[in-house]
C-alpha cells in the first residue's frame, strides 16, 4: 500500500477526501493529516509518504512554501497533488516548477481525483521498478569490483570505482565474512531451487539489517558465504552490530552463521589482505565460545595443529559396546578438551571421529545389522565438523555414541530365532497393510538380504509366501463367518486387486473363494 498525506486547513475537506475515495481499493493508505504547512512538514520528515494532497492557502506555511521546503529534502520520495479553490495560472505555474503531478480545483470532482490517483499510482510503481533495477545494477557492479580487488585484479579504474561506490575515500574499513553453518546439510536435504531461495533469504536479511546506505557493501563470496565491508562509523559498536546480524539471520532464516572480522585499513589496495584475514579467522570457528565474533587480530598468532591425533579408540569403543554412559562421556570430554587445548584443525578431529565410526560399522556389519541406516546418521555429524564449535561438536558426537551404543546392543543381543518370532507376530497383526520385507528390516535394524535368508531357513518359506498364507487363512475365516463380498474380503486382508486374491486363494487352497464359501455353508448345515 502507498502512503498518502492529506493537508488542508479545512477539516471538512479532509473528511470529504477520507470518505469520498476508496483509498484501499486504489492501493493507498492514509498515513496522516495536517491542517497547516508546518505540521505537514513534520509528517513528511517522519513518514516520507509516497503521495501528498495539499491545499495552496494555509496558515503558517502555505502550499507553495511547503513545496519549496520539501524540494530541499533530498531523501524525500513524495509526489504532490495540489487542491485549490483558486484557478490562478501563476499558482499552477509555480507548482509545476516543483514537479507537482496535478492541480485539482475545488469543489473536488470524485471522478477526476480518482483518475489522477490511478495515474500517480502507476507512476509510483514505475519509479519503484526503475529504482530497483538501478539498485540491482549498483549491487552487481559493487559485488564485481570488490571481488576483483579480493582476487588481486588491481588497477586504478577498479580501485577508483570501488572507492566511489563504497564511499571509502580516506576512510577506515574492515572486511567481515558471514558463513552459513548449515549449508552442507541443505545440500543433502534440498534441491537446487530450494537452496537458492534459502540463500537469497539470508542475503535479504543481511541487506535489511545493514540498511540501504550499506547495502552496496555486501558481496557474494561463495555459495555458502557472504562478505560485508564494515566502515568506521560502526567500529565502536562492531561486535554488537555483527552479533545482532547473526541473531537476526538465525531468527528469520532458521539457520546459524559464523562471523569473522579482519583488521582495519584505509587503503583500498588492502582489500584482498583484509579478506584473507577474515577467511583465516573463519577456520578457527571450532574454538569460538558462545557464538562470539571471530577476530583475526585475536587468532593471528595462533597456529592450528595438523598433526594426527594419536589415541587408542579401543577404550571408547568398549564403553560404547557395553553402554557405559559415564565412560563414554568422560573419554569424549578428555579427547575434545585435548582438541581444544592443542587447537587441532578440523581435518584432525574429523579423522578421529571417522575412525570411531568405522570400528562401530565393522561390528554392526559382523552382526548383520543394517549399516545403510547407520550411515545416514553418521552423515549428519560429518556435515558440521569445522562448521561449529568444539563444545557443540562434542555434544553431538556424545549423542551419536549413545545412539550407536543402543543400536549395537540391539543387534548384539537379539538372536535370529527371537527376531523371526517377532516378525511373524508382526505379520499376524498387520497382514492387511502393504508389508515389505525391506521396510520391516529397517524397523528391526537388520540387513534385508540377511533377514530374508534367515526367515526362509527358519520358517521354511519365503516372506511373501508366508504373508500370503496368513492373509488367505484370514480370508477363509471371513468366508465362513460373514456374507461380505469377495472383493471386500480381498481388500480387508491386504489385497488391492481382487483378481489377484482369487488367484492366490485357489493356488493355496485348491478352491475358488466362492466354492470354498459354498462348501463351508453346506458343512455347517449338516
Amino acid at each position: 500500500m502507498f502512503k498518502v498525506l492529506l493537508v488542508d486547513d479545512e477539516n471538512s475537506v479532509i473528511e470529504l477526501l477520507e470518505s469520498l475515495i476508496d483509498w484501499e481499493a486504489l492501493g493507498y493508505t492514509i498515513c496522516g493529516t495536517a491542517s497547516d504547512g508546518e505540521e505537514a512538514l513534520k509528517i513528511l520528515k517522519q513518514c516520507n509518504p509516497d503521495l501528498a494532497l495539499i491545499d495552496i492557502r494555509m496558515p503558517k506555511i502555505n502550499g507553495l512554501q511547503l513545496l519549496h521546503q520539501a524540494s530541499e529534502m533530498l531523501y524525500l520520495k513524495t509526489k504532490f497533488i495540489i487542491l485549490s479553490a483558486y484557478s490562478d495560472f501563476n499558482y499552477a505555474k509555480t507548482a509545476m516548477r516543483y514537479k507537482v503531478k496535478d492541480y485539482i480545483l475545488k469543489p473536488i470532482d470524485d471522478e477526476e481525483i480518482v483518475e489522477t490517483l490511478k495515474r500517480v499510482s502507476s507512476e509510483i510503481i514505475n519509479d519503484i521498478h526503475k529504482l530497483k533495477a538501478e539498485r540491482n545494477k549498483e549491487k552487481f557492479e559493487a559485488n564485481n569490483y570488490i571481488n576483483s580487488l579480493i582476487k588481486y585484479e588491481m588497477n586504478a579504474n577498479i580501485a577508483d570505482k570501488c572507492r566511489e561506490i563504497l564511499d571509502l575515500n580516506n576512510n577506515l574499513f574492515k572486511c567481515a565474512l558471514i558463513e552459513i553453518n548449515e549449508f552442507e546439510k541443505w545440500m543433502n536435504d534440498f534441491d537446487d531451487m530450494e537452496i537458492y531461495k534459502k540463500r537469497l533469504t539470508v542475503r535479504k536479511v543481511i541487506e535489511n539489517t545493514v540498511g540501504s546506505e550499506q547495502v552496496l557493501n555486501i558481496f557474494d563470496d561463495d555459495v555458502n558465504r557472504f562478505g560485508l565491508i564494515i566502515t568506521q562509523e560502526v567500529f565502536n559498536n562492531e561486535e554488537q552490530y555483527l552479533k545482532n546480524l547473526a541473531a537476526y539471520i538465525n531468527r528469520e532464516c532458521k539457520c546459524s552463521v559464523s562471523v569473522a572480522l579482519s583488521e582495519k585499513s584505509e587503503d583500498i589496495q588492502d582489500m584482498s589482505k583484509l579478506y584473507k584475514h577474515a577467511f583465516t579467522a573463519l577456520q578457527y570457528r571450532l574454538f569460538q565460545m558462545n557464538d562470539e565474533i571471530l577476530y583475526y587480530d585475536r587468532i593471528k598468532n595462533i597456529s592450528l595443529d595438523y598433526n594426527f591425533y594419536e589415541s587408542n579408540p579401543e577404550a571408547l569403543l568398549q564403553d560404547i559396546k557395553n553402554k557405559n554412559i559415564d565412560g563414554i562421556k568422560n573419554k569424549i570430554n578428555d579427547v575434545f578438551n585435548e582438541f581444544y587445548k592443542r587447537k587441532c584443525a578440523s581435518e584432525v578431529i574429523e579423522n578421529y571421529i571417522e575412525n570411531i565410526e568405522f570400528e562401530i560399522l565393522k561390528h554392526i556389519h559382523a552382526h548383520n545389522g543394517n549399516i545403510d541406516e547407520i550411515i545416514k546418521k553418521l552423515k549428519n555429524i560429518s556435515t558440521i565438523v569445522g562448521k561449529v564449535s568444539v563444545n557443540f561438536l562434542k555434544e553431538e558426537f556424545y549423542r551419536l555414541c549413545l545412539d550407536m551404543s543402543d543400536y549395537y546392543k540391539s543387534v548384539s543381543i537379539r538372536s535370529s530365532k527371537d527376531v523371526i518370532i517377532e516378525i511373524k507376530d508382526y505379520v499376524h497383526k498387520n497382514y492387511e497393510r502393504d508389508l515389505k520385507l525391506q521396510e520391516i528390516a529397517k524397523d528391526y535394524f537388520i540387513n534385508p538380504v540377511y533377514l530374508g535368508k534367515v526367515f526362509t531357513k527358519s520358517v521354511g518359506m519365503h516372506f511373501n509366501e508366508y504373508l500370503n498364507n496368513v492373509r488367505i487363512e484370514e480370508a477363509k475365516k471371513l468366508l465362513r463367518r460373514t456374507d461380505m463380498k469377495i472383493s471386500n474380503i480381498a481388500s480387508k486382508v491386504g489385497y488391492s486387486d481382487s483378481d489377484y486374491f482369487v488367484s492366490k486363494f485357489k493356488v493355496i487352497t485348491g478352491n475358488l473363494p466362492s466354492d470354498y464359501r459354498r462348501k463351508n455353508h453346506v458343512e455347517n448345515k449338516m
